[in-house]
């Protein structure tokens, strides 16, 4: 199977986030929407933000809100991805995989799936009422990738939209989905990451949280030299800013 990630088109192991829950939706894991090769120039999340506009400048403040840079990951067949689409498969899962309020445990379910693939059109209308306003708060059908390893490979692609007076736009708009033909592998977490977490673990009292934006702004030297680092090593286009608040965002859930 064939899924889209827009946002980036660069995958690195060191700045996958772990998955964590939220009130309801999950952060952290790499999301994406299903590709179909029959329908090239289609993806139900770039229709979505085509009619919620204001998504693509929060999402992309710096540059060209209208050229997205993206990723088409390819699954390995062993993928174990757990498909959530009935009614019953949602109730398995708040009963064995249940939070305190009674919705899903994605960070338990992390430990015995791949990932979830979570069907909004056959789930909705048969869920629960109660249910049904966490359903719809993930837009579309989506993919949550809980695990790098189940990836075989991915394509660096481009998302290209029309250009459109955001304020006023009620429908759709056009849009084209330029897919490389290169393969990309994910490489593994260098070492090197692994050193600057227990750098900074060592110094933090390990039985408290701590959060990100404390760690971004305590350890911003050895961040922003690690980030630059980076960028050179791997050819890295994000800004380093950007990287940054990743890094500390991974140190942080691994505290």
């Amino acid at each position: 199977m064939k899924y889209l990630i827009v946002g980036t088109d660069q995958l690195f192991a060191e700045l996958y986030q772990p998955i964590k829950n939220g009130q309801t939706k999950p952060t952290g894991g790499l999301w994406a929407t299903l590709h179909n090769d029959n329908y090239p120039h289609y993806n139900p999340w770039i229709e979505f933000i085509s009619i919620h506009p204001h998504i693509l400048f929060y999402k992309n403040p710096h540059g060209n809100p209208f050229l997205l840079p993206a990723s088409l990951i390819t699954l390995k067949n062993n993928a174990n991805i757990f498909i959530l689409k009935s009614s019953n498969q949602l109730e398995f899962l708040k009963k064995y995989y249940p939070t305190n309020d009674g919705w899903i445990d994605f960070e338990k379910l992390s430990q015995d799936f791949d990932g979830i693939f979570i069907d909004i059109s056959s789930i909705y209308n048969n869920a629960k009422q109660e249910d049904k306003c966490k359903i719809a708060e993930f837009a579309v059908s989506t993919l949550i990738i809980f695990d790098l390893n189940c990836i075989e490979h991915y394509q660096k692609a481009k998302v290209d939209i029309e250009p459109f007076d955001y304020e006023f736009e009620k429908e759709f708009t056009n849009y084209t989905i330029v897919i490389e033909k290169e393969v990309q592998k994910i490489t593994d977490s260098s070492s090197e990451i692994g050193s600057l977490i227990t750098q900074i673990k060592s110094q933090e009292l390990e039985s408290l949280p701590v959060s990100e934006i404390v760690i971004e702004q305590k350890y911003d030297d050895l961040l922003t030299r690690f980030a630059e680092e980076f960028k050179n090593r791997n050819c890295c286009i994000e800004t380093t800013d950007t990287l940054k608040h990743l890094l500390a965002r991974r140190i942080s859930r691994s505290i």
